[in-house]
This record gives C-alpha cells, sequence and structure tokens, in this order.
C-alpha cells in the first residue's frame, strides 16, 4: 500500500469516530486493504465468552453462533489464569498461527464445526481496548483458496493499531457527550419553567416544552429570523443588550411586558461555560430562563414531593402556600378543614426543615428554582 492510500484509510479510521454508522464502510475498506474477504468487530468477555459484534462478508447468522456457543471454544482467543493475565493484558496484533501452528488449529472443533463451515481459514487479530475482563477487537479474514496472512499484513495492522486504538477512544467520548446532551435535553423538557437556548448570536438553539409554549403565544417573546425578540421594541434592544452581555460571558435580569394587562415575563439571561480554547467545541452557549407569573400553577406538586418527600395531601398544601395562599384560604380551595392543613403544615416544616411558613415559602421556591434552572460559570 502506497503513502496516500495509507493516509486515506487512516482518515476513514477517524471518520468513524465522529459518525458510528460508518462501521461497515469501514470494516469494508479494511478487509480490501488486507486482501480478506470479511471483517469483524466484537467485544468479548474473555472469561464467560459473552459478548456482542457486527460482522461484513459473513453469513449474518455467524455472530450468533459465535457467542452462543463457540466463543467458549476459541483457541485463538483463550488464555490460562484468564484473571491474572488481564491485569497486565495489552491489545496487539497476532495472526492465528501465533496462537496455535495451523496445522492444529484444523484439527480442532473450532476450526472444523465454526471456521470452516464459515468459510474462515486464515485469521489477522487487532485489539483496541480492553477493560476488566472485557476486550474489543477487530478482526479479519481469509478463505481457504487465499494464502494466509503474513509479514507484510501483519506490518500493515501493525501500522494502523494506535489509530485505531485513539479513534475508538475518541468515539466512545463523542459518544458520551452526545448521551449526556440526549439527558440533558430530556431534563429540560422536563422542567416546569421555560428554558430558551440560544447561540451566542441570540439564534435559537433549543427551547423545552415550556419555552415552546411561551414563544408559541406570540405575547412579550417572539422569534424573528431565527433570533430571540421581544415584541415591544423598547424591550427587544434591552434584551438584545442582555444576550450580547451574556455572550461575553456576563448577563443578567430584566422584565417583559405583554399587551392586555398581563403581568410581565421576568427573564434571567446566562452565559453557559464552555471551554473557549477547545477548537472542536462551538461557541459558549446562552441560556434565557423565563417566568410567567401568570402560570405560576405550573409547578407540579409531583415536583413538590419529589423534591421534599411529601405525600400527596402534603404536597397540595405546600402548592396552595406556595400560591400565596394563607393557611384558611388553603383550607377552602383544598376543601379541608383549618385543623388538617395545619397537621399537614407541621409535617411538611418536619420534612423541610423550615419553622415558620415565610420561610416555608422561600425554600420551595429555592428548591423549585434550583430544578428548574442552570448556574453558570464565567466563560
Amino acid at each position: 500500500m502506497d503513502e496516500a492510500a495509507f493516509h486515506d484509510l487512516v482518515e476513514s479510521v477517524y471518520d468513524l469516530a465522529l459518525e458510528p454508522a460508518a462501521l461497515p464502510d469501514l470494516l469494508r475498506r479494511l478487509a480490501d486493504a488486507f486482501g480478506a474477504h470479511a471483517a469483524s468487530f466484537a467485544r468479548e468477555h474473555m472469561e464467560s465468552g459473552r459478548g456482542d459484534g457486527y460482522a461484513l462478508g459473513l453469513d449474518p447468522i455467524v455472530p450468533g453462533q459465535y457467542f452462543d456457543h463457540y466463543s467458549t471454544c476459541n483457541v485463538l482467543r483463550r488464555i490460562d489464569n484468564v484473571r491474572e493475565r488481564m491485569k497486565t493484558f495489552v491489545p496487539t496484533v497476532m495472526v492465528d498461527e501465533e496462537s496455535l501452528p495451523k496445522s492444529e488449529l484444523v484439527e480442532t472443533e473450532f476450526y472444523v464445526d465454526f471456521l470452516k463451515p464459515a468459510g474462515i481459514h486464515s485469521v489477522i487479530t487487532i485489539g483496541l481496548w480492553n477493560r476488566g475482563l472485557e476486550v474489543c477487537v477487530l478482526d479479519l479474514f481469509r478463505p481457504a483458496n487465499r494464502t494466509s496472512f503474513g509479514a507484510a499484513e501483519l506490518e500493515l495492522a501493525f501500522a494502523l493499531q494506535p489509530h485505531l486504538i485513539r479513534a475508538f477512544r475518541l468515539g466512545a467520548k463523542v459518544a458520551d457527550a452526545q448521551q449526556l446532551g440526549r439527558g440533558l435535553a430530556t431534563a429540560l423538557d422536563q422542567s416546569w419553567r421555560a428554558m430558551i437556548i440560544l447561540d451566542r448570536d441570540g439564534r435559537l438553539r433549543h427551547a423545552n416544552a415550556a419555552g415552546e409554549r411561551i414563544l408559541a403565544q406570540r405575547c412579550g417573546l417572539d422569534v424573528a429570523a431565527g433570533r430571540l425578540i421581544a415584541r415591544d421594541a423598547v424591550d427587544s434592544g434591552r434584551l438584545q443588550a442582555l444576550i450580547a452581555a451574556a455572550a461575553a460571558g456576563a448577563g443578567g435580569s430584566m422584565s417583559v411586558r405583554r399587551p392586555g394587562g398581563r403581568t410581565p415575563l421576568s427573564l434571567t439571561v446566562t452565559p453557559v461555560s464552555a471551554e473557549r480554547t477547545a477548537p472542536y467545541l462551538g461557541d459558549p452557549g446562552i441560556v434565557v430562563c423565563v417566568t410567567d407569573a401568570d402560570l405560576a400553577t405550573c409547578v407540579p406538586e409531583r415536583r413538590l414531593a419529589e423534591l421534599y418527600g411529601l405525600t400527596s395531601a402534603q404536597a397540595k398544601v405546600a402548592r396552595a402556600l406556595l400560591d400565596g395562599r394563607s393557611l384558611r384560604e388553603a383550607a377552602d380551595a383544598l376543601e379541608l378543614s383549618i385543623f388538617t392543613v395545619r397537621a399537614h403544615l407541621a409535617r411538611i416544616f418536619e420534612k423541610t426543615g423550615a419553622r415558620r411558613q415565610a420561610e416555608l415559602v422561600a425554600l420551595l421556591s429555592r428548591g423549585v428554582d434550583a430544578q428548574a434552572g442552570f448556574v453558570s460559570r464565567p466563560g
């Protein structure tokens, strides 16, 4: 393989880190480069033989057959004193004849019942990583009517192995980050408070369910040319200034007027910290937290129950107090006696540590805000 072809192959290796769906294409390219008719990627527990994998160029049932039975009799993968050996195990590159002479391999159950029916005669294995007793490997296969893998293929495998290892490690980190991003998006959407995520220029990136409801009303806030604006021109100017300040690492709060005598929306604009020296990260984002006082009852009772370990009845009383009701008003609204409400309040005090009603309301408000908001750090 010439230098240009090798670098092109290496580039496709790193493409896999950013796009896991490219695995079949990478296996195909590796098989072509090694003169193999098939290739596979597998994770395998070295003691139990359990695992999973993907194969290209083999019958689709082969991976299942392997992990259902033949992994435990794989003479090319099994090692003595596996727990001790795995403590110092380092992924490497091997051809099958380094593990067992071909004359002996063809006499084993593993070859006769599995490799040969699958059309495999020669195997080269590239180790990628190990964790505890689990290993991750890439295998390339040749049939009996081709020459076995030799020195040229080993040299190519050793040259590619460091790139494959780095690419798979990078892919794992990217996958973790994507999973974290999906988890944060889910958490945002479950929040009762409206959250609107912008880029540094004020363009809309994401709005949770509550944020979408606020924007859909077009009453106070709106989106124009993909950017968050206030419907009132003066307020919009102030909002753009806050967004610019947040992009620079500051931020602030303001109110946005709404027509029809409705209570203004309360906005807090803050930056989301990001590592600005990292060339592969996007610009720091901006979070706009919107509170609609007219929709205070959007704070669900179950959220109060989850936060403070309250019963359903206690959460209803807490919700009424958080809405600004007196004990008598709470009793009337919940159709309870004042004595029952006081009994619930006493238990709420015990569970939250509050000693007075005003202290309790402040505590409940802080707790809900903490669950709904972001903690920002200077960029």
